[in-house]
């Protein structure tokens, strides 16, 4: 199925439950593969240090609605939408909902955003793609 204009997006959020961070994110992504799929949803979620981390492509106006949704949902509070920009193609072509093989660089990347929402997101999206692996 094609899709229209794309965009990426990147927020950070802070875990309900600060246990177990990566174990709920494994959880959400589970949930969320159907939705993303029927939805043209791309992307990767992290769990680090309480927060999650979550990195989006697909049609704005789905990015909307899920967005909305994803604010109400009661496993995370604080959303901060760090960055939104439009896109010619996918990172995460074929990942309805990646996880990220954790190493140092990738670490101090995620550490570096939850301090700093301000901070451009973009390498770390990369970063996060060239580490993509399906969540346990």
């Amino acid at each position: 199925m094609g899709w229209g204009v794309l965009e990426r997006l990147v927020y950070v959020s802070t875990a309900s439950s600060r246990q177990d961070v990566t174990g709920q994110a494994a959880k959400i992504a589970e949930e969320a593969k159907s939705y993303n799929q029927d939805n043209g949803i791309s992307g990767a979620l992290v769990g680090h240090e309480g927060h999650f981390i979550h990195a989006l492509e697909g049609e704005p106006s789905v990015l909307d609605r899920l967005l909305k949704r994803l604010e109400d949902d009661p496993r995370h509070y604080d959303l901060v939408l760090v960055d939104r920009w439009p896109v010619d193609d996918r990172l995460f072509d074929g990942w309805a909902m990646a996880g990220v093989a954790m190493d140092s660089g990738t670490r101090a990347d995620l550490e570096a955003l939850i301090a700093d929402p301000t901070l451009s997101p973009r390498p770390l999206v990369e970063s996060m793609r060239s580490r993509a692996v399906p969540h346990a």
